[in-house]
């Protein structure tokens, strides 16, 4: 029994202490709370009201100050109620023990707070872009004016380096007078928001205005002094030129002159308008015109220093080219007397006359043409260029002329010692075989001997000629030496047949007793080569008859009729 009252008292006390723990622990979250709604009660944004009450806000600046002020009223007469409620409902639900009701206000209490302190920042936040929209406004505007002031001042002080653009400048120096006075008068009334977006305006048109101010005095300068000073000096320039006889062809050059005078009107009308890019754009190109006149100028005085200095060189050429091919006609005519000039070196030689001609009349027409004042030297020293480059090519021609026919009188002589050495070499021939005593030849030998022959006589009588072929002769001995070559080969085959045919009837003789086949063979190879004449086809017979009994016997003459062949040549 003592047991069981000790345990209810256990209990009780556990029970106590655990109420007791939760109420206190809530009483703190509860004072927290109320802690951070004080916080949100004291952000300074009354006073941040009463000073932009105090600005005499207007236009759409009090409108925005209404709407954020009305915002926070609305905050302060709601939203503060309803956390007091939260509070009073949570301490009294704490003092009721009620723990699961005051966590669950405490929770919906915590996310109000926050949603509260966002709603004051957001007002606070734009009261304070209010504030900064006036002291920033003010502050540039002020600024502003002095930079305007100072543009004002140079444009009144310089006013002479702006040509016509002054007139523009000082309508949007005007125009910028009358937005500064309205900016003024927007702060003035307090309406910050609107003399804001005319102070972006102002920055606009001031900043155009620098810019300007900056880029047209270059300009104008360019305009007044420099593209004139230029224009001027090529002009005077051109008329002297004139007078000392130079010519420019078509007249272009005062057409350029006129159109560059043009061009520096235009530009001035656009400075006017105060379309700087275009009078930018425009001014470049004057430039490169002026250049581009400069430059025909001095090609022209160039041009005449070189054609005064080549135009005699010119003529020599001329003339030289005149001489050598004079010379080289007569002797292509003379030797086109003897030999056939197979290469129209005399049909070249008439057209470079014709073309060495032709360079003469126009170096002549250009000496009429500075004779008599008319002469354009650029195209003169062009021309000249020309004839000479063209000469030299003649020239060329001419040499590669003179070294294909200057051969001729030697080349003939080398053909004749050539047809001389045929003839000797086909004599000798002849005498080898005729020293032999052999019965006869073979037809083949005899015609192709007789081929050769033929083929030296024809040269004999194409060199015996008045005029003669030298390209047709170089062909025919070429062939003949082909030909002669052959006839050698044929001749030594033929002797060596038949004395190697001698050598082995010589040998074959030890056998013929012996065997009657060495007997029949000789008595064939014989009547072969009396009567049919075909020495190699006589070795045959005997080679072949004598290999059967004696291996080796054909070889071993043979080797002996080489060695011995070998040595008499020594």
């Amino acid at each position: 029994m003592l047991y069981i009252l000790i345990g209810i008292v256990v209990v009780v006390l556990i029970g106590y202490l655990g109420v007791a723990f939760y109420q206190r622990y809530f009483t703190k979250q509860i004072k927290s709370l109320e802690e951070r709604k004080g916080a949100l009660m004291a952000l300074p944004i009354p006073e941040k009201l009463t000073k932009l009450r105090s600005l005499r806000l207007t236009g759409e600046s009090q409108q925005n100050f209404d709407r954020w002020e009305k915002q926070y009223n609305d905050i302060t007469n709601h939203n503060f109620e309803a956390i007091e409620a939260y509070l009073f409902d949570a301490e009294t639900a704490n003092g009721k023990y009620q723990f699961l009701l005051v966590a669950r206000i405490l929770k919906q209490l915590r996310a109000y707070l926050q949603e509260t302190d966002q709603d004051l920042v957001d007002v606070k936040d734009a009261l304070d872009q209010l504030l900064a929209n006036e002291a920033d406004t003010r502050e540039q505007i002020e600024t502003l004016r002095v930079k305007y002031q100072g543009l004002r001042k140079r444009l009144l002080t310089k006013s002479f380096s702006f040509g016509p653009g002054l007139e523009g400048l000082e309508a949007i120096l005007g125009q910028l007078e009358e937005d500064f006075n309205q900016a003024n008068e927007l702060t003035g009334a307090g309406d910050y928001l609107g003399a804001k977006m005319m102070l972006q305006k102002l920055i606009e048109q001031t900043d155009d205005l620098e810019d300007k101010m900056a880029r047209i005095p270059k300009r104008y300068s360019e305009l007044a002094n420099e593209f004139p000073e230029q224009i001027d000096e090529i002009s005077e320039t051109y008329q002297a030129m004139l007078r000392e006889h130079y010519n420019f062809g078509d007249n272009q050059l005062e057409v350029q002159l006129t159109q560059v005078t043009e061009r520096v009107d235009k530009s001035l009308d656009l400075m006017e308008a105060l379309d700087i890019e275009s009078v930018e754009a425009n001014n470049v190109e004057i430039a490169q015109n002026i250049d581009q006149l400069y430059a025909s100028l001095e090609v022209e005085l160039n041009a005449r220093q070189t054609v005064e200095e080549h135009i005699g060189k010119t003529e020599t050429i001329v003339s030289h080219a005149q001489t050598q091919n004079r010379e080289l006609l007569l002797e292509l005519d003379h030797l086109n007397q003897s030999y056939a000039l197979t290469h129209d070196e005399l049909v070249t030689a008439k057209k470079l006359t014709k073309q060495i001609n032709e360079q003469k009349a126009m170096l002549e027409g250009h000496q009429g043409k500075i004779a008599n004042h008319e002469a354009v030297y650029s195209v003169i020293a062009d021309d000249l260029m020309a004839i000479d480059e063209r000469l030299t090519e003649i020239e060329t021609q001419q040499r590669d002329i003179h070294e294909q026919v200057s051969g001729l009188h030697q080349g003939e002589a080398v053909a004749n010692e050539n047809l001389q050495q045929f003839e000797l070499e086909l004599r000798n021939l002849k005498r080898t075989v005729e020293k032999l005593h052999l019965p006869g030849l073979a037809d083949s030998y005899l015609d192709f001997f007789f081929v050769v022959t033929d083929e030296i006589k024809r040269l004999d009588h194409d060199l015996s000629q008045i005029k003669i072929n030298l390209d047709e002769i170089a062909k025919q001995m070429v062939l003949i030496q082909d030909d002669l070559d052959k006839l050698k080969v044929k001749t030594n085959n033929l002797i060596d047949s038949a004395l190697i045919t001698e050598q082995l009837l010589q040998y074959a003789n030890r056998y013929r007793i012996d065997f009657p086949e060495i007997q029949t063979a000789c008595e064939e190879a014989q009547a072969v080569f009396n009567r049919e004449f075909d020495y190699p086809k006589s070795v045959d017979i005997l080679a072949t008859a004598l290999e059967r009994i004696d291996p080796g016997a054909y070889t071993q003459v043979e080797k002996n009729y080489y060695s011995q062949k070998q040595t008499d040549a020594l």
